[in-house]
């Protein structure tokens, strides 16, 4: 009877500290939460406005089609295996 016991007083302070836990994480993601908000409000418009438009230029790079196109190429006979045009003298 008393294992039982020690076993179930193990049990319940495994449940509090994970309790605990969940409590301090909760009150972590509140204060991150109010600092994110806090941050957001003394943003400079313009410096969104820059960090977007480097972002929409980051976007535009791979193109799917120009890969096809140099993969089709590289089989044919008589051309560069180099997808650059070779610069005459």
């Amino acid at each position: 009877m008393a294992e039982l016991v020690t076993i179930i007083e193990q049990r319940n302070q495994i449940v509090n500290s994970m309790d605990q836990d969940r409590q301090r994480e909760e009150e972590e993601d509140k204060l991150m939460e109010a600092m994110l908000k806090k941050k957001d409000f003394h943003k400079d418009p313009e410096v969104e406005q820059q960090q977007q438009q480097q972002q929409k230029k980051k976007g535009a790079k791979f193109k799917p089609i120009k890969v096809l196109k140099r993969l089709s190429h590289r089989g044919e006979p008589g051309k560069s295996h180099s997808p650059r045009k070779e610069k005459s003298p």
